[in-house]
């Protein structure tokens, strides 16, 4: 049996496990673990092959529909945000109380507290590969310490992504304004701390996560080919990488106004892209291609995305076998003054947005690289580096615009029609760009968020999602 067969058959199997560990019916059973499932778990961290399928189960779970592979990027979040051209008139649409801010209608309410209790399940199944790892001596090469790596960034990936949804803020010291930080398998009910103790132990596990990582081949240069353990090091794109950790501290910092630290993480890896060629920029030929062959979300330039392999199946009914798609509310031709590669995402008669559609439909292998460009669900990219240093700089225009320009330059942008200093305001600027860069992927929503934009296409934003009932019974 082939490699890829046997992990087909062994997330069927992992799926399984995860489901009996961390079944959820309240906030204070969330990690109720039995003694059989005790027994299962063992077993299956018995081998090396055992860590990296539950890892491997703990990206699939982060591909749900209720978190990255509809709610958190193209669905809800793009929603709030006022994305999608959503009126009074289409009062019937899944979305139509999200993009009135209405989270507890019928319609809404229970996406939320599916996000909630979702998010929470990842982050128990990276725990309980973390109780494991330390113990195991079934592994080669650095696979445990980049697995280690892997699951604690994992975990504070989504606490953090948990904090922006359901707290006020980043900074708050109190513990009735955040959520839970679970950090290990534990029958007793999780507490809830502050805010700013949850950016802690996100940086914490953050940092350690790049300690571990120090020997990721993305970081190292190390050649690996499918001959190398099956070739389990490829595509670190698909996995949150040393330089994937790299920046999303440079976005947890910057989201509670760190700027000294997030520009130092940012430029980290702008350095590597710079210095080593890592995450270079889309080629032209990429994005112009035949619309069947387009490399839709720039792949080359994801710090990490998920590969989905469902996607094709999650936007039917919002893009597509639908008469009603998603569509945009910015018109193209405003979102796109000039003639660039991210106009290539969409169809210009209808305004549609076919990043997900068009590109999720062929296997696109792209010019100049073997890696499908199909399946991918951006979650941190390049491009946001940029603009961190861009806002870091916006005091000196002249600085801060260039961070921009480079950015256009690599989208196509001619010469002539690069932003000039004396022109533009570097805040308007950083909007417009992410209104371009990050539509269907929730980031948008985020950074209102930080910036406290209080209202939206004429509606006054509500940023912070409802707590399940049990949680504010249970979990305080």
């Amino acid at each position: 049996m082939g490699f890829m067969k046997q992990r087909i058959l062994k997330y069927r199997f992992i799926t399984g496990i995860c489901l009996a560990l961390f079944a959820m019916t309240s906030c204070d059973s969330w990690l109720d673990v039995k003694p059989k499932t005790e027994v299962e778990a063992e077993d299956l961290f018995k081998t090396q092959d055992g860590f990296k399928e539950a890892l491997a189960g703990v990206y699939t779970s982060m591909n749900a529909t209720g978190l990255y592979g509809r709610e958190l990027t193209f669905g809800m979040l793009d929603a709030v945000a006022q994305q999608w051209n959503i009126t009074a008139e289409d009062n019937s649409h899944t979305y139509y109380d999200a993009v009135n801010y209405d989270y507890e209608s019928t319609s809404i309410r229970p996406r939320v507290d599916t996000m909630w209790s979702n998010m929470y399940k990842t982050i128990a199944y990276a725990n309980n590969i973390l109780k494991y790892v330390d113990e195991k001596n079934v592994f080669t090469g650095d696979n445990q310490q980049i697995i280690k790596g892997e699951a604690l960034a994992i975990r504070a990936y989504v606490h953090f992504d948990l904090l922006r949804l359901f707290c006020k803020n980043g900074i708050s010291t109190s513990d009735e304004d955040g959520i839970p930080y679970i950090s290990e398998i534990s029958k007793l009910v999780t507490k809830s701390v502050s805010p700013k103790q949850v950016i802690d132990n996100v940086i914490v596990d953050l940092e350690a996560a790049a300690e571990c990582l120090a020997k990721d081949p993305i970081l190292t240069g190390r050649e690996v080919s499918t001959d190398d353990d099956h070739g389990y090091l490829l595509n670190r794109q698909y996995h949150l990488n040393y330089y994937a950790v790299q920046g999303l501290m440079a976005r947890v910092y910057m989201y509670v106004g760190n700027t000294t630290e997030a520009r130092k993480k940012a430029m980290l890896v702008i350095k590597a892209h710079d210095e080593q060629e890592k995450f270079p920029w889309v080629k032209s030929d990429d994005v112009t291609a035949d619309k069947e062959m387009r490399d839709r979300t720039f792949a080359s330039e994801h710090l990490f995305a998920l590969n989905n392999k469902k996607l094709i199946d999650n936007i039917k009914g919002y893009f597509t076998s639908t008469d009603k798609p998603l569509m945009v509310r910015i018109p193209t031709s405003e979102l796109f003054p000039v003639s660039e590669y991210r106009s290539y995402a969409f169809d210009d008669i209808a305004n549609l947005p076919m990043k997900l559609a068009q590109y999720n439909g062929k296997f696109v292998a792209g010019v100049g690289t073997v890696y499908p460009k199909r399946d991918r669900m951006p979650m941190i990219r390049l491009s946001e580096m940029y603009y961190i240093m861009a806002e870091c700089d916006k005091a000196e225009p002249t600085t801060a615009v260039g961070w921009l320009n480079t950015v256009l330059a690599a989208r196509g942008y001619e010469a002539s029609n690069l932003l000039k200093p004396s022109e533009v305001n570097v805040e308007d600027e950083i909007l417009k760009e992410f209104q371009r860069e990050f539509i269907c992927e929730g980031q948008l929503f985020f950074y209102h968020k930080r910036k406290g934009t209080s209202s939206l296409n004429n509606k006054e934003v509500k940023y912070v999602f409802p707590k399940p009932e049990t949680e504010l019974e249970f979990g305080k």
